[in-house]
C-alpha cells in the first residue's frame, strides 16, 4: 500500500517537473510536455483505483486546479516576468499613431475586404466591413481598434 502512494506521488512530482522543463527549458510543447501530462494521468488513474472514487476523485481535483492555478499565476510572479520578457512583447503597437477616424487615403491594392491603403506618404493594412473596394478609390477611416484600421469608401458625386 505505502509502495502505491510513493508511486502515485513520485509520478505527480515527475508530472510537474516535465512540464516544468518543458515550460521553461524546451520551446514548443514536445517530448517532455506529453511525458509529463501523461505522468499526471497515470497518477491520477492509480489514485482511482487504490482509494476509490472519493480519494482518486480529490487528487484528480487537486491536480486540475494546481494546474490551473500555476498556469495563471506563475506569469505574475516575479519568477514568471522574469521568463516571459514582456519588454520584447510590449514593443508591438497596440495603437496606430498618426491616424484617427475621419483621416482619408487611396487603396493601393482591391480591398477584400483587407489590403493595403496609402494616408498621405503612410501605407497601412486596412480591412472593410465586408465590401469589396477597388484599388484606386478613396477611402475614410470609420474606425480604429488596436492595431485594426477599418475604412469605408468614400462615394464622390462628380456630376456638374
Amino acid at each position: 500500500m505505502i509502495d502505491q502512494i510513493f508511486l502515485i506521488a513520485g509520478l505527480l512530482v515527475a508530472g510537474y517537473l516535465l512540464l516544468s522543463l518543458e515550460a521553461f527549458v524546451v520551446p514548443g510543447f514536445g517530448v517532455p510536455g506529453i511525458a509529463g501530462l501523461l505522468c499526471l494521468i497515470v497518477a491520477c488513474a492509480l489514485a482511482l483505483m487504490k482509494f476509490g472514487p472519493f480519494g482518486g476523485g480529490a487528487l484528480v481535483a487537486g491536480v486540475i486546479m494546481l494546474t490551473t492555478a500555476m498556469g495563471y499565476l506563475l506569469p505574475k510572479t516575479p519568477f514568471g516576468r522574469w521568463v516571459v520578457h514582456r519588454k520584447t512583447l510590449g514593443s508591438a503597437r497596440t495603437e496606430v499613431e498618426g491616424l484617427a477616424v475621419g483621416n482619408e487615403g487611396v487603396t493601393e491594392s482591391v480591398l477584400r475586404p483587407a489590403g493595403i491603403a496609402r494616408f498621405g506618404e503612410r501605407r497601412e493594412s486596412v480591412v472593410t466591413r465586408g465590401e469589396y473596394i477597388d484599388a484606386g478609390k478613396p477611402v475614410t477611416v470609420v474606425e480604429l481598434a488596436g492595431q485594426r484600421v477599418v475604412v469605408e469608401e468614400i462615394e464622390r458625386n462628380d456630376e456638374v
